[in-house]
């Protein structure tokens, strides 16, 4: 999949967007930082009543943060979601090797392999009781599978 065009065309649509984003936030925030530091007459002077050009370009500094995060997501759900979804979808119907588990395997398969390795290797010990009693005591766990107070995998973070 690393080598697939498509794949190398979403990381170059990627990274053309982020870096253009960047410059553009760091480029404006550098300049609001000199012009503060070194031109402070012209920043100093008075737009109408009270506002002078250092508080309206600081407050265009949330005014360009947020308009540069809309840009990013209105691409990025335009550009390279669906492209993502293609990539993600053909991925997940690819067979695999033998002997080699799928990206995202089913949850079934993952609980059985979760049980599995819970079995190779014991629990450690609760370590905010067990050394007060000099003794290693196993609690129950909170959930049918997993650690104490971790709830499992609700399926629509994947």
């Amino acid at each position: 999949m690393a080598h697939d065009e498509r794949f190398l065309l979403l990381r170059s649509r990627f990274r053309r967007l982020a870096a253009a984003i960047v410059a553009s936030f760091m480029g404006w925030y550098l300049l609001y930082v000199l012009l503060s530091a070194f031109a402070r007459g012209f920043m100093a002077q008075p737009l109408f009543g009270n506002v002078n050009v250092a508080l309206v370009m600081g407050v265009l500094q949330f005014v360009s943060t947020f308009s540069l995060a809309w840009c990013y997501a209105s691409y990025a759900r335009k550009t390279l979601d669906p492209l993502s979804a293609e990539l993600r979808a053909e991925a997940d119907q690819a067979p695999h090797p033998p002997g080699h588990a799928a990206v995202r395997p089913e949850p079934e398969a993952r609980a059985r392999a979760e049980d599995a390795a819970a079995e190779r290797s014991p629990r450690p010990a609760d370590p905010f009781t067990a050394h007060e009693r000099g003794a290693s005591v196993e609690r129950p766990r909170d959930t049918e599978r997993g650690w104490p107070g971790v709830r499992p995998d609700p399926g629509w973070l994947q």
